[in-house]
């Protein structure tokens, strides 16, 4: 048999073949992490366990021990979470959950013990227990934009009429029941993707990781190995204890502080140092991505690295990303070479030479959205159904019931499914899923409306004009909540407006006493930009980046300010220096609403000349 030639088949298509083929077969976990990525990655998890906590005083007792709100969880709810000693050191991080009046916290399972032996040297005359429950679990990690419907498959339950069978939000937890297995939920992710942690009785682990590859094999659901899911972790910047993070890390060099971090809850230990690197210099080093460039043949390790010959940080976790197709790296680096988009060489002892690579923020590859791809579902069904003349087509009907399980809040796909299970002739289902959707929101107009026709096509007439008055009664109720609405924005611009006018006057008595106050310059230009002048607030929000170069805030403030006057140029070059100045403070939040309104203004074309000024 001959072989054919490139050009038989196109050279960049063999090419391309070649290449995936040679990546394939270095790297043989790509099958596994395509199943995270756009299906659903399922295996057992040896290293996590479970802890409960217990008693009456269990909630008032944690709230100062733990540096997240544990008073704000109620029962089903959840949060990530962590213990720090004196100095903001991270000593031990984990999710915690409400069950009812316990708490549950997922960590691994060898923290439990050093975790309770710090906890019970605090503990004096309240009434609280501890227990390590590990023993009594097998631990099944289900990851990927199809988890969801996976689990549904294996519930056989109807996701239109029990749009909370799962839990829905981050850290949320439930029992469920999965056919024959009684199944605690978590919903967590441990790579980025969607995805839940579910607790099953000792010995069963395997058997329903079997039962949920053969429910969610339509779904591209399977098991995946551990190389799958580390280089998932690594992508998403989620940091591993043990390797990217110990009993010497504060909490403020890594993404925990975004989660795990409670500015508002009151006094816990550690928590003067954490607030004191929030609100000042930020802390010395942090944690952020490396991006090597592409061609890079050799794997880069964990370990110290230096920059221009001196100490600037460490590697911790690497691997070769399918989603950048070239090596990435989770580090921790010095404040002078974490700036996102600085290009860096790396000395490495051993090495032939330096290793170029890219400071970037982490993630790698963005977190996924559930509305988003509920969105997404939603629009693919409406698509099926106008080019479905005969009304025959169930993928349409299949996508919306997915889309209503991602976010059970999607009213416009309740709808849209009723329309369609009518239109197929389905109108008893059409009837159940509009009852549904009246019982998630009974000011819905479009559930009564709905009902109304439903149930006329049923000959149910009594039922169809009790629906229709409560839909005439909704409306007129809808029409003098949008009047009073108008009115109570109205009385509160004006109240905003005037307490604006009243801090100038303010600001202006301290400024006449310290014109180089940075809090008041920058309360002066964010008075101005809430009295909609953003051309008076300009001077005020310059002259604070001049006097104190690290307010980040105020870049960002000044940004959009020469965004709304049209000085577009100007813009990009304070969103530039921003992000710099944000990335040596750690301040991320800031950081990434200019990388976002910077990545804007750049798929503007500059060919006004008033964009320039």
């Amino acid at each position: 048999m001959e072989r054919p030639c490139l050009a038989g088949i196109g050279r960049t298509w063999a090419l391309f073949f070649i290449t995936m083929t040679m990546k394939t077969n270095k790297y043989p976990y790509i099958e596994d992490w395509t199943r995270i990525r756009k299906g659903a990655g399922i295996w057992v998890e040896e290293t996590l366990g479970l802890a409960r906590i217990a008693g009456k005083d269990g909630a008032s007792w944690l709230q100062p021990q733990t540096c997240n709100d544990v008073m704000a969880l109620t029962p089903g709810t959840g949060k990530a979470n962590a213990l720090l000693d004196r100095k903001g050191r991270i000593q031990a991080c984990f999710t915690l959950h409400r069950m009812g009046d316990d708490y549950l916290l997922i960590i691994e399972r060898d923290r439990i013990g050093p975790l309770f032996a710090q906890f019970e040297a605090v503990l004096f005359l309240e009434e609280v227990a501890f227990s390590d429950e590990s023993e009594g679990f097998d631990f099944v990690v289900i990851q990927g934009p199809r988890s969801a419907i996976t689990l549904a498959a294996l519930s056989e339950a109807n996701s239109a009429e029990q749009p909370d069978l799962f839990p829905v939000d981050p850290w949320d937890c439930a029992p469920v029941l999965l056919r024959e297995f009684n199944v605690l939920a978590f919903h967590l992710t441990f790579t980025g993707e969607d995805g839940y942690l579910l607790l099953v009785e000792r010995g069963r682990g395997e058997a329903l990781a079997d039962a949920l590859v053969a429910a969610g094999a339509p779904f591209g659901a399977g098991k995946i190995g551990p190389e799958a899911h580390e280089t998932a972790r690594i992508e998403a910047g989620i940091p591993k204890w043990g390797i990217d993070m110990d009993e010497t890390t504060r909490i403020s060099e890594t993404p925990l502080e975004q989660t795990a971090v409670s500015y508002s809850k009151g006094c816990y230990l550690g928590q003067e140092v954490v607030a004191k690197l929030k609100n000042y210099a930020g802390p010395r080093r942090a944690h952020v991505g490396l991006k090597f460039a592409e061609g890079t043949c050799t794997r880069p390790t964990a370990g110290p690295v230096e920059i221009e010959g001196k100490a600037a940080g460490a590697i911790t976790s690497c691997t070769w990303s399918p989603a950048l197709d070239r090596f990435v790296a989770l580090a921790y680096l010095e404040r002078a070479f974490r700036t996102p988009g600085t290009h860096i060489e790396i000395q490495r002892s051993g090495a032939k030479g330096p290793i170029p690579a890219r400071v970037v923020l982490l993630p790698f590859v963005p977190p996924a959205d559930r509305k988003a791809r509920a969105q997404a579902l939603y629009q693919e069904a409406l698509d099926r159904f106008e080019q479905d003349a005969d009304d025959r087509d169930t993928v349409a009907v299949d996508r919306l019931r997915e889309a209503i399980l991602l976010d059970p809040a999607f009213e416009d796909a309740y709808e849209s499914l009723g329309v369609m299970l009518h239109r197929q002739g389905r109108t008893e289902e059409a009837i159940g899923v509009m009852q549904t959707l009246a019982r998630l929101n009974p000011d819905c107009i479009m559930a009564h409306t709905n009902l109304s026709v439903f149930y006329v096509s049923k000959g149910m007439i009594r039922e169809a004009e009790e629906e229709k008055a409560k839909a005439a009664a909704i409306e007129v109720k809808q029409r003098r909540q949008t009047q009073n609405a108008a009115e109570v924005a109205a009385a509160e611009r004006h109240r905003i407006q005037q307490e604006a006018r009243e801090r100038i006057g303010m600001f202006r008595e301290v400024l006449e006493l310290d014109p180089d106050d940075p809090l008041a310059t920058y309360g002066m230009g964010m008075a101005f930009i809430q009295l909609n002048k953003p051309a008076m607030a300009i001077p005020y929000l310059e002259r604070t980046t001049q006097i104190q170069k690290d307010y980040s805030a105020a870049y960002l403030s000044l940004g959009q300010c020469f965004e709304a006057t049209g000085q577009l140029a100007k813009a990009r070059s304070t969103y530039e220096t921003g992000i710099a100045a944000a990335g040596r403070k750690g301040d991320l939040m800031p950081l990434r609403e200019m990388e976002t309104r910077l990545r804007t203004l750049d798929s503007i074309p500059t060919t006004n000349p008033s964009q320039n000024s």
